[in-house]
């Protein structure tokens, strides 16, 4: 009986006698794979890595010698031999773990399962870190690192690949998995078997069979090319058919098996033989297949003309030859051998001429549009012909045959519905991997066809489809190439088709802005070629391409060429009817420009026209008109027209309330935004847009809050997801990018934009402009530069003028004006056209630079614009700059701000005056602090002049609030006071003109609201919002008589700590509230005009002032404060209770503390440019207040004298006529100890540093 081990696989793990175990080596014993090197060095690396290998599995590959007698056992092995045992170690199967595993002398064995390797849990730990994010403790920093910045960048670049990536891995490990596959097969099929099929076959008595059975094993290999020995193999199963009898030699299918068998080989041997095989084969059996084989092997050894003679036949023999033809002529094709591709086709056809030339050449080229990739070959051919005509050896025949071919290759590159590959480029014209020039060249030689117009028509129709496969900037060239054959064609018996002159035409005004880049002035066609031609074969352009240059000239702000096409369309279209669907672009065209009025003149033009037919201006005039009032800032007159729209019984649409809201969002009301959604829910009936919620998001900004807006975000994007709101959130994304940036808050910009990737939402140009912005604040401008050139590119976004007026601004503000002036330069390369951003930061880069130049003041010391600045300067004028202006006013056609992309520099009021203005206001700042005061006269005469040819009023009246502040600045560095307050007066009446808040009205028909009672009415012209006491947040509250003419006790202060320190009754209360968001437009003229009250000594003015602007509810920012504060100090006496007491309540609660001060301390750029020296701080984002260095020397020095003014006694003279009833505002230290003592100890603790300002102020004697 057996034992019952026999028939279990874990019988390796008996106990086993020793003599059964010691009878046959061990698996440790035998050798080794010869290619695992690891595996032979763990061998023989010692004793102890052989014990390790034994002692896992101290049973593998123990065979059961148990069951036999020790006299079996050992005949067995005297049977078997070391002869039989050295063959079969040599021919043994090689297995993956690197053993020798050989043939089973008697029985099975058990295996034991490899133990599983242990996974390193360091090294575990270590890839999800390197997976993932480090978590750490988060600290406040007072900079961006340089390393940073570059993280940052690297992080947007790796973000864009990041769905390419994730293919490209999954193919990675593909194809490591198939490499590893591939591995193992060689590792299992290297070697001959001495069990494989073709060893059994030789022990067959049947040849045949063995034959057979040998070219079947060899086909059931899963990779045949990379077998080993395939001489030895091909050598072996021709020795079997040799040592066949003659009937078996003679049978064909046995010869065309084994010709098809052989053709698989590459061996010199082998095609010889296939030849042989192949010319034994009678002519009438030979097949499709022996024709294939034998072509194989023909063109393999370069047998042309063999096999030209095989193709003659197959054409001849075979109803399928055509098969033949295609296979010899793709081997041509893709060797490049053209003159047999020549012959292949000539033979073709001639071997055809039974049948019909015309739909055989048809068939033939039918095959070749088949063959993959034509194009490359095609520009081959082509540099083949150009060879063949510089050595005068070609003809008619080679020409026509390359032009067909050319035909099929350029209809399957441009005709395929596979998307095309681009690549990125960092190179100033951008590319793709079209090579547009030698494409070009190809349809030169498609003259010589028969159906060449066509064929143009063909290829210009598919590269300008609804869906083509590249965009049509990347193939502007090769269409216009084309057109420029076509045109070529054109004359008496061929005009250029009316539909193909519009399909140009749309293409090339919708992609204009992108074609300006990458114009040529050669090979590249134009809009006026399009009209030129159009009016040349047809006479006059359609209706249709009127209307399609009418509103691209108005979507452009070209009022010249729009004027032209308007009145061409009068000439040949007169018919009002067919003009009233235009109406609206002759409104649009002011309204890109900014030019209000001239908008509405054309809106009562379009009025009286349709009046003429009865009829009204359609919902499109009305929503155009709006869109003015928004560009221009008007949202009483945008109101009134949305009313007026109401009021006719046409329902509004998106359109019409989109503009009213981006005007509420501007002034930050965020109330009349909901108020106005609520509105258009009820009026009209649609869905909502996804613009609207970044009307809101917009509204929440620019009132300061960040937090409400990011919360509105993610209710967007619920609102989105679930199909109640229509579009996309990117723009909603990018404002709150934007408000993260200007705030200087790099890490909740990234995240912001880690949050919109991981939502799905697309990027674009503004969103990197977001993130530029974020970077240069921080003074990182070399990575958003590189952002500009590198990252963006490989996001598929087109830099715009916009982005480099970004980085130009961080440059300046750095005082790297030559660095800003090389940013402008490779905008010119690049053909990027100049807006009114890019020409205002130009003219201020080269204004400084050179200031700079013609100063001994260096370029750090004029980045922060402090009175360092121009402390010693020649009065003499900037010529170069000035000649740059009158360079960018020729430039300028009114057009400045039509472009469709973001513009900085305008300030609040958006007009075509504000243009000009933008233009002179610094040129007028920087000459009045260089005391050119000639220069400044002459600025301002010529924006005089040229705001009158704009249609604005004379002189500085209507000049905007920013160009006033300049003036006035230079009117302060002349001494004209009454002129610095003429403007401050101009410059109030414009903000409370344009910054008063405007409440939404109830838009209604006119029906209904005459149907309303006078008593709902008056209600609503009767709210009034509960407001909160601006003044005593401001410390300026009236006080009442008694109290004034007392001094005021340490218990009064400690009893009211907000109570006011000055009377004023002066404040005029009909004066409007500004908005939330224009609450800081006065915040610079009101800094010059209390620079000269101060020179006039005018302290109770200041105060004054002061306290008006707080009552009214405008604000002041970090600067004006600081200069509010020293002024305060500067009296005589010092205002000290007064100076400490504000600057406790407002500056010091964001008072970070004074930085460590050691003797090498050197204060950082940015902190300078910031006033921010010593102090552990670098940036202030807008809006943020803190005390300047400055200011708390000034503080400290106000202390010393208030002291003085104590220890003397000489109360009684601080009274003079300017401080009448203002004693009380100097106080004393006990007063300023209970009041601010903050601030006292942040003076106090004041580092001592040796610097002019502390000499100047604290250690004088």
């Amino acid at each position: 009986m057996l034992h019952s081990a026999f028939w279990n696989h874990g019988a390796g793990d008996l106990d086993l006698p020793p003599w059964a175990v010691s009878m046959l080596p061990m698996l440790t014993d035998l050798p080794l794979k010869h290619d695992n090197t690891q595996q032979r060095q763990d061998h023989v690396g010692g004793k102890r890595e052989e014990m390790r290998l034994s002692s896992n599995s101290p049973s593998d590959g123990v065979f059961l010698d148990f069951l036999y007698p020790p006299q079996a056992l050992a005949w067995m092995h005297r049977a078997t031999g070391p002869a039989w045992e050295r063959w079969e170690r040599r021919n043994a199967r090689r297995l993956p773990d690197g053993f020798v595993q050989t043939s089973r002398g008697y029985t099975s064995r058990a295996y034991a399962q490899a133990a599983r390797p242990r996974v390193d849990e360091g090294q575990v730990q270590e890839q999800e870190q390197d997976q993932g994010y480090r978590r750490g403790s988060a600290s406040k920093r007072l900079g961006l690192a340089p390393d940073e910045a570059e993280k940052l960048v690297e992080e947007m670049r790796a973000s864009g690949q990041e769905m390419s990536d994730h293919h490209s891995s999954i193919q990675a490990r593909q194809k490591d998995l198939e490499a590893a596959y591939s591995h193992s097969m060689e590792d299992t099929t290297g070697v001959e078997f001495a069990n494989s099929p073709g060893e059994l076959a030789e022990a067959s008595s049947d040849s045949m069979q063995r034959l057979r059975n040998t070219m079947a094993s060899f086909r059931s290999s899963a990779d045949p090319a990379r077998q080993e020995k395939t001489q030895e193999l091909s050598d072996r199963v021709w020795k079997i058919y040799d040592s066949l009898d003659q009937a078996s030699k003679d049978d064909v299918r046995l010869k065309i098996e084994l010709l098809g068998w052989l053709s698989s080989f590459t061996n010199n041997d082998a095609e010889v033989r296939c030849a042989a095989l192949y010319h034994s084969i009678p002519v009438d059996q030979r097949t499709l297949d022996v024709y294939q084989a034998a072509l194989t092997g023909f063109m393999r050894r370069g047998r042309h003309v063999q096999a030209l003679n095989l193709h003659r036949e197959a054409n001849k023999n075979i109803p399928n030859g055509d098969q033949v033809t295609r296979t010899f002529f793709k081997y041509a094709v893709e060797e490049h051998r053209w003159q047999l591709a020549m012959n292949i086709k000539a033979q073709y056809s001639l071997l055809k001429e039974l049948r019909k030339p015309g739909a055989r050449s048809s068939m033939f080229w039918f095959h070749v549009s088949q063959i993959p990739g034509l194009l490359p070959k095609a520009l081959a051919l082509a540099k083949y012909l150009r060879a063949l005509d510089r050595a005068g050896t070609t003809n008619e025949q080679v020409q026509r045959f390359a032009a067909t071919f050319f035909r099929e290759a350029l209809l399957q590159e441009f005709e395929s519905s596979e998307p095309g590959k681009a690549k990125t480029s960092t190179h100033p014209q951008g590319g793709t991997s079209l090579p547009k020039r030698s494409i070009g060249r190809l349809f030169r030689y498609m003259q010589k066809l028969e159906d060449s117009t066509a064929l143009y028509e063909r290829f210009i129709l598919s590269m300008t489809s609804e869906t083509p496969r590249f965009q049509y900037p990347q193939l502007h060239r090769v269409v216009s190439y084309a057109y420029l054959e076509l045109r070529k064609k054109s004359g008496k018996e061929y005009r250029i088709p009316e539909w193909l002159l519009m399909r140009l035409l749309e293409r090339l005004t919708s992609y204009w802005d992108a074609l300006e880049k990458q114009y040529e002035p050669h090979h590249s066609i134009r809009i006026s070629h399009i009209t030129n031609d159009w009016k040349r074969d047809h006479g006059k352009l359609s209706r249709q391409a009127v209307a399609r240059l009418l509103s691209w000239h108005a979507r452009s702000g070209r009022l010249d060429r729009f004027e032209v096409w308007y009145a061409y369309l009068k000439e040949h279209y007169p018919g009002s009817n067919l003009r009233k669907d235009l109406l609206w672009s002759s409104i649009y065209v002011h309204a890109r420009r900014a030019d209000l009025p001239k908008a509405k003149e054309a809106f009562e033009e379009a009025i009286r026209t349709t009046a003429e037919q009865g009829d009204m201006p359609p919902l499109a005039c009305y929503n155009v008109l709006l869109h003015a009032h928004s560009r221009a800032d008007d949202l009483e007159g945008g109101l009134d027209t949305l009313q007026a729209l109401i009021d006719t019984g046409k329902k509004p649409d998106e359109f019409s309330f989109h503009p009213v809201m981006e005007m509420l969002a501007k002034r930050g009301d965020v109330d009349g935004v909901k108020d106005l959604l609520s509105q258009y829910d009820v009026l009209a009936q649609k869905w909502r847009e996804a613009a609207f919620f970044g009307s809101l998001l917009n509204a929440h900004v620019n009132c300061g809050e960040i937090e409400e807006a990011e919360a509105t975000l993610k209710t967007a994007i619920v609102e989105v997801k679930t199909g109640k709101v229509r579009g996309s959130l990117t723009g909603s994304f990018n404002i709150v990018l934007t408000a993260h940036a200007l705030r200087r808050n790099v890490d909740a910009t990234m995240r912001t934009y880690r949050w919109m990737k991981a939502e799905g939402i697309r990027t674009n140009a503004d969103t990197f402009a977001a993130l530029i912005q974020a970077l240069t604040v921080y003074g990182q401008t070399h990575a958003a530069y590189r952002i500009l050139r590198e990252v963006m590119s490989e996001h598929g976004c087109q830099p715009t003028a916009f982005h480099y007026a970004l980085v130009m601004t961080g440059y300046v503000n750095q005082g790297k004006y030559a660095e800003a002036l090389e940013v402008r330069e490779h905008m010119r390369v690049r053909n990027i056209r100049s807006t009114f951003s890019s020409n205002v930061i130009y003219l201020k880069a080269t204004a400084l630079q050179e200031h700079v130049a013609t100063s001994n003041v260096p370029a750090e010391a004029t980045a922060g614009g402090g009175s360092a600045a121009f402390r010693k300067v020649s009065p003499g004028p900037l010529d170069e700059t000035l000649k740059d202006l009158q360079m960018v006013l020729e430039a300028s056609q009114g057009n400045d701000l039509a472009a469709k992309q973001p513009q900085s520099g305008l300030g609040e009021q958006e007009s075509a005056v504000a243009v000009p203005a933008a233009y002179f206001n610094f040129l007028i700042y920087i000459h009045g602090r260089r005391r050119c005061f000639q220069a400044v006269r002459q600025l301002l005469r010529k924006f005089n002049r040229r705001a009158d040819r704009l249609e604005g009023a004379n002189g500085a009246a209507q000049a905007p609030i920013k160009l006033l502040g300049a003036l006035m600045t230079a009117h302060l560095r002349a001494g004209d006071y009454d002129e610095v307050e003429r403007c401050w007066k101009l410059a109030k009446e414009q903000a409370d003109e344009i910054a008063g808040t405007v409440p939404v009205p109830q838009l209604r028909p006119a029906s209904a609201i005459s149907a309303a009672t006078e008593e709902s009415d008056a209600d609503i012209m009767k709210i009034t919002p509960a407001m909160s006491d601006d003044a005593q947040e401001a410390g300026f509250r009236v006080v009442d008589r008694d109290d004034s003419n007392s001094q005021i006790s340490g218990t009064a202060i400690e009893a009211q700590p907000k109570q006011a320190l000055m009377t004023d009754t002066s404040v005029t209360p009909k004066a409007p509230k500004p908005s939330a968001g224009r609450q800081h437009i006065l915040t610079r003229p009101l800094r010059f005009y209390l620079y000269a009250l101060a020179r006039q000594d005018r302290v109770a003015d200041i105060l004054s002032v002061v306290s008006k602007l707080y009552n009214q509810g405008y604000t002041m920012d970090n600067r004006t404060w600081n200069a509010f504060i020293q002024l305060l100090c500067r009296c005589s006496p010092p205002l000290v209770l007064l100076a400490f007491t504000l600057a406790e309540r407002f500056l010091t609660p964001h008072f970070p503390g004074w930085a460590h001060v050691a003797r090498t301390y050197s204060p950082h750029d940015s902190a300078k440019r910031e006033g921010l020296q010593y102090i552990r701080a670098r940036y202030l984002r807008p809006g943020q207040l803190m005390p300047m260095y400055h200011t708390l020397v000034l503080l400290g020095s106000a202390l010393l004298r208030l002291r003085s003014i104590e220890a003397g006694g000489r109360r009684g003279a601080l009274k003079r006529d300017n401080l009448k009833g203002m004693e009380r505002y100097v106080g004393s230290m006990r007063q300023i100890r209970k009041q601010a003592p903050k601030t006292l100890f942040a003076v106090q603790s004041m580092p001592t540093v040796d610097d002019h300002l502390q000499n100047k102020l604290l250690r004088r004697s």
